[in-house]
């Protein structure tokens, strides 16, 4: 009885899975969205059923995929697939949401990087290459705009700035692609999640974003790597010199969700509305000199523990 369930559960969330790939492939607008659902099936499925039926069926999957696509929708099947049932896996162990969150991404990050590598080897395609020369395109657009009507002062200004841009781009490439994978997974969760609670999986709870907090010896490796930066990056090249880049590029991430994280605190002890918040987030976005308050109110949380004394003042 339990096996004919399994069967036809996965039958059904197979075609589900089907017409959800057929929207994103040739629908033009709403395929973009549909992308956003294709983990659904095998978080259900990866939640309910053990790992080796579940792994059946996402080899079900790529046959459905093949069958109902063309041979370029594998790869979204295999990272929209392997990180569905990473999340149902961790839901059907009762993980925290966030150790759930930790290795979805992870998953994310390894089907991403492994595709372009395949993608760079086999077939001679670099996505990468492709994307920054567009973008080089579109400064170069810009740039031959402004020196068309004279503006030579803002054409040395953008061609120094797009020289910067190119070469940032670059250098942090390997920590663009991890925060990509964890915004795309954040993403996933908040959309998929509320579905998955209707088809009654348990799917764990986030603790709120206030209640964020980084070890206390994150900053101790901060203030390394930042010390490290500032007094020997000029003398580092290669691959050392992009190591420590990226390492730092993280920690300052890191950092400012510290510091917002604080501000979110506070706010809570102070009962503000949350537009306040929000609008103090963006405009913290917006206007990039803010965000060194927000390190440093980062670091110092960490350091001095600010959270103890805003409840003193309650």
């Amino acid at each position: 009885m339990k096996k004919t369930r399994m069967l036809t559960e996965g039958a059904m969330l197979a075609a589900i899975f089907a017409v959800l790939m057929l929207v994103f492939l040739y629908v033009p607008i709403i395929g973009g969205v549909s992308i956003l659902f294709l983990i659904l099936p095998f978080l259900i499925y990866g939640a309910k059923y053990p790992l080796k039926y579940s792994l059946l069926f996402f080899i079900v999957s790529i046959f459905v995929s093949l069958l109902f696509g063309t041979v370029t929708s594998i790869p979204i099947t295999v990272i929209m697939g392997t990180t569905g049932l990473v999340i149902g896996y961790c839901i059907r162990l009762e993980k925290s949401k966030f150790i759930t969150y930790i290795a979805a991404s992870a998953t994310f990050l390894i089907d991403t990087v492994v595709g372009i590598l395949i993608a760079i080897k086999f077939f001679h395609i670099n996505y990468l290459d492709e994307e920054l020369t567009r973008l080089q395109q579109s400064i170069n657009q810009s740039r031959n705009m402004m020196k068309a009507f004279g503006q030579q002062q803002a054409y040395d200004r953008l061609n120094e700035m797009s020289k910067t841009l190119i070469y940032m781009v670059h250098t942090l490439l390997p920590s663009l692609l991890l925060l990509e994978s964890f915004f795309a997974i954040f993403i996933l969760m908040l959309i998929n999640y509320p579905i998955a609670k209707r088809f009654g999986i348990r799917v764990p709870k986030w603790k709120p974003f206030r209640e964020f907090n980084l070890p206390k010896n994150f900053q101790w490796y901060f203030l390394t790597f930042l010390i490290l930066s500032l007094f020997f990056g000029k003398y580092l090249h290669g691959f050392l010199s992009t190591a420590l880049l990226n390492i730092l590029f993280i920690f300052l991430i890191l950092m400012i969700l510290q510091g917002f994280s604080l501000i979110c605190y506070y706010g809570y002890i102070k009962k503000w509305p949350k537009a306040i918040l929000v609008f103090i987030v963006i405009i913290t976005l917006i206007y990039s000199p803010l965000l060194y308050a927000v390190i440093m109110l980062g670091i110092i949380d960490l350091g001095f523990n600010l959270r103890a004394w805003v409840n003193r003042d309650v």
